[in-house]
């Protein structure tokens, strides 16, 4: 998998401009994100004040370094970066952490519907550099600025999952944007716990936390206004797939979502129960399972926290 290097010390409307090179490939990605958004007017009828309220001004400015090289304006790209917040609706994905004799593993199947594969065939990851040592990294596409999967080395790794609860959306932080925050300014895992439990967001998730000690393990249940904890279950099984498990959160009508949702976690779970596992190869295993891994299965990855690596399909 291509890796890409950002450099944080540099300026924020020159970060991005590693990118240029594919610029086609953005300005399809985009143009796919911004179509299916198209009904979708929450955010883009108070864009303007979202963006200074709400986002980073560093983020603005790297989108406006971005938009010099793309066909699209800031807003647009910025429109695109909130898809997440926007349109929840074609994203699955199943999630799990165990800790092994060499440390905690934290492994994922990212699941979204992309037009033609486009978000497996663009995939690449990202190191995010600053005074020349690998801060953090994610695994993304050119053109999205912030963060589903996260890891930062020897510290803890995040990976976000989607749901639907019955609150509305909130102007507030997207949440993709504020697993960057912390992955880029905070070293502890409990403080990166308690912001993303307390801290309101934008829209529902589900986010897999996962640190360098044994205890460190957990997930984060959230509404907009709400955060609760859930810890492993009583055999030290952590899995996250598109349903609450602590939300008190009644069924919603075509939650297409929470359908496979049961199946997903159960059949995890139950992999998990057969054997002891200790490698990267005993996680794909799992994720490559056909009751777990999904027809829109576009990255499948596992985290090492402790020796910093990831490994990606």
């Amino acid at each position: 998998m291509e890796r890409i290097t950002i450099n944080l010390n540099s300026n924020p409307q020159e970060r991005w401009n590693c990118i240029e090179p594919y610029k086609n490939e953005i300005n399809e990605l985009i143009g796919m994100y911004l179509n299916d958004l198209e009904d979708i007017s929450f955010f883009e009828s108070v864009l303007d004040y979202y963006k200074l309220s709400y986002i980073n001004q560093s983020y603005i400015k790297e989108l406006q370094g971005i938009s010099t090289f793309t066909d699209f304006n800031v807003n647009q790209l910025l429109l695109a970066n909130l898809y997440y917040d926007a349109l929840k609706l074609v994203f699955g994905c199943t999630a799990f952490s165990l800790t092994t004799a060499f440390g905690n593993l934290h492994a994922r199947n990212l699941d979204w519907w992309s037009e033609k594969g486009l978000l497996k065939k663009y995939s690449k990851i990202f190191d995010f550099e600053k005074n020349g040592n690998v801060l953090f990294s994610s695994v993304g596409w050119p053109g999205f600025i912030g963060v589903f999967s996260g890891l930062k080395p020897k510290k803890f790794a995040i990976t976000l999952n989607a749901v639907l609860s019955q609150e509305q959306p909130k102007l507030a932080p997207p949440i993709t944007f504020k697993i960057r925050e912390v992955l880029e300014s905070i070293d502890s895992y409990a403080d990166v716990v308690k912001i993303l439990a307390t801290e309101s967001i934008a829209s529902d998730c589900l986010l897999l936390v996962t640190g360098t000690n044994q205890k460190e393990r957990l997930v984060i249940e959230r509404t907009p206004t709400m955060g609760y904890i859930r810890k492993p279950d009583a055999k030290n099984n952590l899995v996250v797939t598109n349903g609450y498990l602590k939300v008190a959160n009644k069924n919603i009508e075509g939650d297409i979502l929470q359908e496979s949702s049961c199946g997903r976690q159960n059949r995890t779970i139950e992999l998990l129960n057969q054997g002891k596992l200790e490698t990267i190869d005993d996680c794909f295993q799992i994720l490559d399972d056909p009751n777990v891994k999904m027809n829109i299965t576009m990255q499948q990855m596992v985290f090492n926290i402790n020796q910093g690596t990831i490994s990606l399909k």
